[in-house]
């Protein structure tokens, strides 16, 4: 692979996805597009985005026999797009499972269009099977860890002729044999990623769907990323092995240039944290919130937060919630999980059941709204430790609840459970499994039901006796929760 080249075309697409046929299909920018895009750009390529979901949203064709579907543009229209772009190289993002089956596709697609274009696949997803990833044909590299840089480093060593062997989080495929150098090393000082390349994305499109994650949100919303890492060891997440244990904040002020420049630029109306972890940092957050707070812009954490990182000191813990609430956040999702305490130990989940309502009771008291997730279909969990579940969700009387379907995701200690224990449902391998996570909602086997259907009618009937409570016990607060009331939000938020 000998090249003299030095600046290349670049192509970053965002594939297709699979969706519930009658569900709410969420897609917002990416961050990994966004970041890998203006480093690139910053190297002297020349750069380009397209989120193939996005530019074809309307376009849904059935899945087999399954309530899921394809969402996004055919196969002509992207393949027209590659051929009159004419690209060096084309990256494909794989961010979560359900990308990529049609991730694969358009790799293909390209090398159709011209078998010299060489094809690189990314993202969380292809972390934990870059070796099946690299199985096929038309696939040239897979890239694996914080790729941030490693991906503007294999393209400036290939194209100059250099051993991409030598550039950490590589993987490819030479004489049969699959070629690794080892995930790319983290990245310590988070101010040094460049600026996301907003610019080269549709964020109209994106405006215009208005499918962001806020269930009260606004069409004009920006996402935003301030830390990476998370220092619990939940069983059933990827997070610390994707991000690491510690917890890595971009400067305030440099999360604070980004947010100005998404309100005066694009006019966002809302920014939600896409975090796992916001709220470990007490000092890093609250000066946040004393630079955000003049732009008067509302904001949320719908990737959940962990309740008890303050619960030791309830003064502290008002404060900080007050603190968040008067610099704009009208909302925090609390990830509970479990109802159950030894459920919650045995998947590593640091978190007294004791906490949960005096947090949820605190945040209300400061003037937010809170939403709550919720997991049940553990493995060895009774029907009965699920039940006590449902009944302390609705105890806690948080706003709104989302309760799901524990996915053994590959990467994760649960995975391996699942795998060591044969709990997968219908006695499927993990490798059978890994293919089907994105088209069966239930894989795990599940005490108290026959089939992985009863179980998801079961859960689907808890979700909505739940998020049905607000409307009996508080009708003036559900009119504020879900956007009935006409009013200034500000107003709408103090009166919560």
């Amino acid at each position: 692979m000998k090249k003299s080249k030095k600046v290349a075309r670049i192509l970053i697409i965002a594939p297709n996805m699979i969706g519930l046929k009658d569900g709410i299909n969420r897609i917002q920018p990416g961050h990994g597009m966004g970041l890998i895009a203006g480093n690139l750009r910053d190297l002297g390529h020349e750069v380009f985005i397209r989120d193939t979901a996005l530019e074809g949203y309307s376009n849904i064709i059935p899945v087999g026999n399954n309530d899921l579907v394809s969402i996004g543009e055919e196969e002509n229209i992207t393949r027209n797009f590659i051929d009159n772009l004419r690209p060096d190289l084309v990256l494909v993002s794989i961010l979560y499972s359900n990308l990529a089956s049609h991730g694969k596709t358009i790799a293909r697609i390209a090398k159709e269009v011209n078998p010299k274009i060489v094809t690189v696949l990314g993202g969380n997803h292809v972390n934990y099977n870059y070796k099946e990833v690299l199985s096929d044909l038309y696939v040239d590299f897979v890239v694996v860890g914080e790729c941030d840089f490693s991906v503007g480093e294999l393209i400036n060593t290939y194209y100059k002729g250099g051993d991409v062997g030598n550039v950490k989080g590589v993987a490819y495929m030479k004489n049969g044999k699959v070629f690794e150098t080892g995930k790319s090393d983290r990245i310590n000082d988070l101010d040094t990623l460049p600026r996301e390349a907003r610019e080269l994305m549709n964020m109209e499109g994106y405006f215009e769907l208005g499918l962001f994650h806020s269930p009260k949100g606004k069409n004009r919303v920006g996402n935003v990323m301030a830390t990476r890492g998370c220092p619990e060891k939940c069983t059933f997440c990827t997070t610390p092995d994707a991000w690491g244990s510690f917890v890595r904040w971009r400067s305030p002020q440099n999360i604070y240039e980004e947010i100005k420049e998404l309100v005066n630029i694009y006019k966002v109306e809302e920014i939600q944290f896409d975090d796992d972890t916001l709220t470990a940092n007490r000092k890093k957050l609250l000066e946040l919130c004393d630079l955000i707070a003049p732009l008067e812009t509302r904001w949320c954490t719908p990737n959940g937060i962990k309740i008890n990182y303050h619960s030791k000191n309830p003064e502290m813990q008002d404060y900080l919630y007050k603190k968040m609430y008067d610099s704009g956040c009208y909302q925090v999702t609390f990830a509970v999980e479990s109802g159950n305490q030894e459920v919650l130990d045995r998947t590593k989940k640091r978190l007294p059941l004791e906490t949960v309502k005096p947090a949820i009771e605190s945040a209300k008291k400061a003037g937010l709204l809170v939403h709550t997730f919720w997991m049940v279909g553990f493995p060895g969990e009774s029907f009965e430790q699920m039940e006590e579940t449902i009944k302390y969700a609705e105890e806690v009387e948080a706003d709104s609840y989302s309760v799901s379907i524990t996915s053994p995701l590959p990467g994760t200690p649960l995975f391996e459970e699942v795998s060591r224990k044969r709990l997968f449902i219908d006695d499927i391998s993990p490798e059978e499994a890994i293919e089907k996570i994105i088209f069966c909602k239930s894989l795990i086997k599940v005490n108290g039901f026959d089939t992985g259907e009863e179980f998801e009618d079961w859960v689907h009937n808890q979700n909505l006796y739940l998020n049905k409570l607000l409307l009996k016990k508080d009708p003036e607060r559900y009119k504020i929760k879900y956007g009935t009331i006409k009013t200034d939000d500000r107003v709408l938020r103090r009166q919560a």
